[in-house]
């Protein structure tokens, strides 16, 4: 099976292309739109095969290998329609952005800061700017760089937060 030829596009044509050809085509193929046809069920097998193979790299790389090859045997059972790989089945809902997607895309679950975490950046920063002001008022040089160091931890603190919600609500180190 050329790959290529199933979803009509050159086997020089970029993934985002082959990726609208084939959301074009599964669009207008998938069974649910051309009813109990039962062409349609193959054809979207097809399509779906020839997607998978041409949207990972790897793959997409031994299949130009193996059409740039000349043919040297004749077509044997190898070759048949019987023996193509099977595809997963195909999806109903028509949103193929996840393929892109190689992140964890577990949800985030909430509220897991430690207390530690959750008071003590706004209690640093509140304890640093009463430290600055009376530093300033009573000219306590070593009390206003007390809460400048204070305001900074806070400002650490704050921004570390969100990464620490991340780690911890994915099950990292931090449980």
């Amino acid at each position: 099976m050329d790959p290529y030829a199933v979803l009509g596009v050159a086997r020089d044509a970029p993934v985002s292309e082959i990726r609208q050809a084939y959301v074009a085509l599964a669009r207008s193929t998938h069974p649910d739109v051309r009813g109990d046809d039962p062409a349609a069920a193959e054809q979207m097998r097809r399509i779906n095969l020839a997607w998978e193979m041409l949207s990972d790299a790897d793959s997409r790389a031994a299949i130009d290998r193996r059409l740039n090859q000349p043919s040297q045997a004749p077509p044997g059972p190898r070759d048949s329609p019987a023996a193509e790989p099977t595809a997963r089945p195909y999806r109903d809902d028509f949103d193929f952005s996840h393929d892109d997607f190689d992140g964890d895309d577990r949800p985030l679950t909430g509220g897991n800061l430690p207390g530690w975490m959750r008071a003590g950046a706004p209690l640093a920063f509140v304890v640093g700017i009463f430290a600055v002001i009376f530093g300033v008022l009573a000219g306590g040089f070593v009390l206003v760089r007390f809460g400048l160091l204070l305001l900074g931890l806070s400002a650490l603190l704050f921004l570390l937060s969100p990464f620490v919600v991340l780690i911890r609500s994915r099950g990292g180190p931090m449980r």
